[in-house]
């Protein structure tokens, strides 16, 4: 790959630092998975039922390792975007697609911000990734426990916020709200 020298430059620029609101919210996402985690390897039996149905009955049982390393995969491919993605727009900026990319990568001090943008989008995508992850298998760990071993409906329902979560950061990313719109104050480059 050719050099780039306007992500070379970039790359000397200081680098913005991710908002804290947004820092906290996915800090607070990871925690939240890790005291699931932690509570179900305490809790869980030797099967676990890790599918149900819409009326939260088992439809599929697994050994309590498997599902456990399960979620930590999961946790740890949902957090990798967000910790090594945005490398990537300081290091092949035309390997990333978003939209006004081309202007977003034509200055150095814009592709400093738009990596930035991107960094801060994905911790949001990770936290909102994990807090799914921690409801479905708090979920799991509630029907397991359980007398009737089926996952509360409450369960499936608070799912959704996360979900939602998912789906307001995904529009962002591509352009609502106009988060990559150009910005006057980087017009100068």
């Amino acid at each position: 790959m050719a050099p780039n020298p306007i992500a070379e430059e970039a790359r000397r620029l200081p680098s913005e630092p991710t908002s804290r609101w947004i820092l906290a919210t996915f800090a607070g996402a990871a925690v939240v998975w890790a005291a699931v985690f932690c509570w179900q390897v305490v809790v869980l039996p030797d099967t676990v039922a890790i599918r149900f149905d819409f009326s939260g009955e088992p439809t599929s049982r697994w050994d309590k390792w498997p599902a456990q390393i399960l979620s930590a995969v999961l946790a740890a491919v949902m957090v990798a975007p967000a910790l090594l993605v945005s490398r990537i727009v300081l290091r092949a900026p035309n390997l990333v697609s978003a939209p006004n990319s081309p202007w977003w990568t034509a200055a150095p001090r814009r592709l400093r911000r738009f990596e930035r943008l991107i960094r801060e989008d994905l911790y949001l995508l990770a936290a909102a990734a994990l807090l799914l992850l921690a409801i479905g298998e708090a979920g799991i760990t509630i029907a397991a426990t359980s007398e009737n071993g089926g996952m509360p409906v409450v369960i499936l329902v608070a799912m959704i916020v996360p979900m939602a979560g998912l789906i307001a950061v995904v529009v962002r990313m591509v352009g609502g709200g106009g988060r990559y719109d150009r910005q006057p104050d980087l017009d100068d480059g």
